[in-house]
């Protein structure tokens, strides 16, 4: 990758991806101008790696970064880059074509396929004459009414407007190129664009919005696991980013003060016997110590370190000036100098609306070096932050370095207690994950007899209701870390966490019905409807793998089984819940219907029932179908090894709602799966004035725009998630939501009303959701937060 440099401030510095070989020496080079601010530069860089993903790689990409511009009055745009994009024709020179992208987008395929799209007689393509958010411009017939003039001194609406009043000059793209949110089911989609703001999965102005997870976050989050895998940029120490020397430039002429290390900084160097430091900070810093007590200290400036290495390194006074695109190699660079300790200073504004800018969030910060201890596994790193003349002090620390490898030592491993529950599904859960983490992992069995509190808020940490018996269970030497589900064991888990001195972590599967401050991290999935924060980390499907099956139960099924003509289509029957009934006449439905797919395609059903199916409901499933079958009937005490080998050998599914762990399995398959939809029971009194509650405190957020797109959150949503937050009110379980969620992402559909015949597998299939749950909890174990 290479820079170019802008020649004046008012024009867009360039990142040039040059073609890796001469086999396409007469394509010209693939123009795009990227729409970008500074609260976007975590969506910025994946941006640029999605480009860099699907590229041709013999051909040249450029693209434009329109960020900080001179010359535009900015107080009445809705981004910070919104005018941009009608100046291109003039930054191109008014010759050739470009594309336009806004930041909150990401490709999907080549975006040379949308630059070479025939333009015939038209100015520019855009899905509709008011969306400009993706667009492929000439740029010599747009220049007379899109150029630098205009750009600067009219508004959005009327510089629509003025193209618009021209016949012929708007041509329509193809919706692909910009699939807005849910479009992402019914498009074949090319460039996929975030637009409700308060889903965006990046999370880019959390002072403005409160987040909720987006249907399609897992395609954004599981190109940013490849881009940190692949140590991606894209900026490096020898390409950093065109506002780097400016930025040091800047620096070079300020005073900045000294910068005095938190207590538990300077308890951590004495603890860890530190004998030498790097001491790196701008020459312009006054200081007469070193942050750190040690024997030897080595101060150096960013630019003038050497080849040594020390025990510690520790930089004060320096990152938080420079640009967020150049924080990750300059982490980098500063780790290898360090072989224990990281330890970093920062000044920060105490202005609330600065932390929407990627600098002064102490979240941003966090994300960087939970990055940059991947790549170096054994560094312990702290981080203190100071904002404005407050003495206070906001301190991370992590230093449990044997959580971030794959097979460390025993001895190095944490130890992991699982509170369990009587819900088998949930310990399954938690025992699937405990395995994948591959530490010291005990488990305890259920402990506590009743329901706690409806306001968890109000309680304290403690053993009430613990039984007698399992007292003895809860003794010392205290766990790294607890994980557990539901609400019963909330206080137990605070109660050793207090008793620890505040070193245990709480991990919470599904959603505690509590604060959920209270927690490290959370593992939640759609029907739960818990909202996006930086600490809550959003799966599509619970943890359930398809159970395994030997291979000679499997081809014993097979030989049993292949009388019944191809291809087999698994039937997952469920049964009556709290939110939903499962009747006779619903089985009936269900499987006339799947018989109609069946018989379509010369196939036949493989049926199986669960332990929570009616008896009414198996009567029915007895009765004779028009295509050939074959009914297991689950039975107590006993091992079921059809269930396992239906996952294995059915061409697709057809599964009832009612069950969020039957739905996993079957997805996971990457097959193609159907959901029949149950109806809801009525709710009582209580339950619909808190749904009518809820529905009209979110009501702005559910209702869309004449674009089609998602309306922005409005004091209601946001008051609304305070309370869900702080554990005051809270949402039913909501399968139907998470059915909706799977059927957007393209992972299954309706099965009742819905073109049987035309569904295909996803062509992407939900990534390895457990294997990045465990990359989250090893990134994230022995951290721990306080204040001084």
């Amino acid at each position: 990758m290479q820079i170019e440099r802008a020649a004046s401030p008012d024009m867009p510095h360039c990142v040039v991806f040059p073609a890796l070989n001469d086999s396409s020496p007469d394509a010209p080079p693939v123009c795009i101008y990227l729409g970008t601010e500074q609260a976007q530069v975590r969506a910025q860089r994946i941006f640029l790696f999605s480009v860099e993903k699907h590229r041709n790689p013999d051909r040249e990409y450029r693209v434009y970064l329109m960020k900080d511009l001179d010359g535009f009055d900015q107080s009445q745009w809705r981004t910070g880059f919104t005018n941009y994009r009608y100046a291109i024709p003039a930054f191109a020179g008014g010759k050739g074509r470009a594309i336009y992208n806004d930041v909150d987008q990401i490709y999907l395929e080549d975006p040379a396929h949308l630059f070479d799209l025939p333009l015939t007689e038209h100015g520019y393509l855009s899905i509709s004459p008011e969306d400009t958010s993706v667009m492929l411009i000439d740029c010599a017939r747009m220049l007379p009414l899109w150029n630098l003039d205009t750009a600067r001194q009219q508004s959005k609406r009327q510089l629509i407007a003025s193209a618009a009043e021209k016949t012929g000059l708007w041509g329509a793209l193809d919706g692909g190129w910009n699939t807005r949110d849910e479009e992402y089911s019914e498009l074949t989609a090319r460039v996929l664009h975030y637009t409700a703001l308060h889903k965006q999965p990046w999370q880019p102005t959390p002072t403005t919005y409160s987040y909720h997870a987006h249907p399609l976050e897992d395609l954004w989050f599981e190109l940013e696991r490849e881009a940190d895998a692949r140590h991606y940029g894209p900026f490096t120490a020898e390409a950093p980013s065109p506002w780097f020397e400016g930025a040091l430039k800047t620096l070079e002429q300020q005073s900045i003060p000294a910068f005095t290390a938190s207590e538990g900084a300077i308890r951590l160097a004495a603890d860890m016997s530190l004998h030498d430091l790097i001491w790196c900070h701008p020459s312009a810093q006054v200081a007469a110590n070193a942050p750190l007590p040690v024997d030897r200290v080595n101060q150096h400036s960013l630019q003038s370190l050497g080849d040594d290495c020390a025990d510690g390194v520790a930089v004060t006074g320096l990152l938080e000036h420079l640009p967020g695109e150049d924080i990750p190699w300059v982490l980098e660079r500063l780790a290898r100098y360090s072989q224990r300790l990281l330890y970093i200073g920062l000044h920060l504004s105490a202005d609330a609306r600065a932390a929407d800018t990627a600098l002064h969030s102490i979240h941003w910060w966090q994300r960087q070096l939970r990055t940059l201890a991947q790549h170096h596994p054994r560094l312990v790193w702290q981080l203190d932050i100071r904002r404005g003349s407050s003495n206070r002090v906001e301190v991370v620390q992590s230093a449990m370095t044997g959580a971030r490898t794959e097979q460390p030592a025993e001895s190095a491993q944490p130890v992991v207690w699982l509170l369990l529950s009587e819900h088998a599904g949930d310990n399954a859960q938690l025992r699937a994950l405990g395995k994948e983490l591959n530490w010291r992992v005990v488990e305890k069995p259920p402990l506590i007899d009743f329901k706690p509190a409806r306001l968890m808020l109000l309680t304290r940490p403690s053993l009430r209701g613990v039984k007698a018996k399992q007292l003895g269970e809860l003794k010392g030497p205290w766990p790294d870390i607890v994980m557990s589900t539901g609400r019963r064991t909330v206080n137990i888990a605070r109660w050793i966490q207090r008793h620890s001195g505040g070193r245990t972590q709480l991990i919470w599967l599904g959603r505690p019905r509590a604060p959920l401050h209270w927690f490290d991290l959370i593992v939640t999935t759609p029907q739960y409807g818990l909202p996006a924060r930086e600490h809550i980390h959003h799966n599509l499907l619970p943890l359930n793998r398809p159970p395994a099956v030997a291979d000679d139960v499997l081809k014993a099924w097979q030989r049993r089984l292949d009388h019944l003509p191809r291809p087999w289509y698994g039937v997952l029957v469920g049964g009556t819940t709290s939110l939903q009934k499962f009747e006779a006449e619903d089985a009936r439905e269900m499987l006339q219907t799947a018989a109609g797919l069946a018989e379509q395609h010369g196939g036949s059903l493989l049926i199986t029932t669960s332990p929570r199916t009616p008896k009414a409901v198996i009567d029915a499933l007895r009765e004779e179908l028009a295509v050939p079958s074959y009914l297991n009937e689950w039975q107590p005490q006993q091992q079921d090894h059809f269930h396992p080998a239906l996952l294995a050998l059915s061409d697709g599914f057809i599964v009832s709602d009612d069950s969020a762990s039957m739905m996993a399995e079957a997805i996971r398959t990457h097959r193609p799966v159907w959901l029949y939809q149950l109806k809801p029971l009525p709710l009582s009194r209580r339950a619909r004035r808190q749904a009518r509650i809820v529905e009209w405190m979110n009501q702005r957020t559910r209702q869309t725009s004449a674009r089609g797109t998602h309306r922005q959150q409005d004091w209601r949503g946001r008051f609304f998630d305070r309370l869900h937050s702080q554990g005051i009110v809270r949402t039913p379980r909501d399968l139907k939501h998470l059915g909706e969620t799977l059927r957007i992402r393209g992972l299954c559909q309706p099965l009742q009303g819905a073109d049987q015949p035309a569904f295909q597998p996803p062509a992407m299939p939900v990534p390895d959701e457990m294997q990045a749950t465990v990359e989250e909890i090893r990134r994230r174990a022995g951290e721990r937060h306080w204040q001084e």
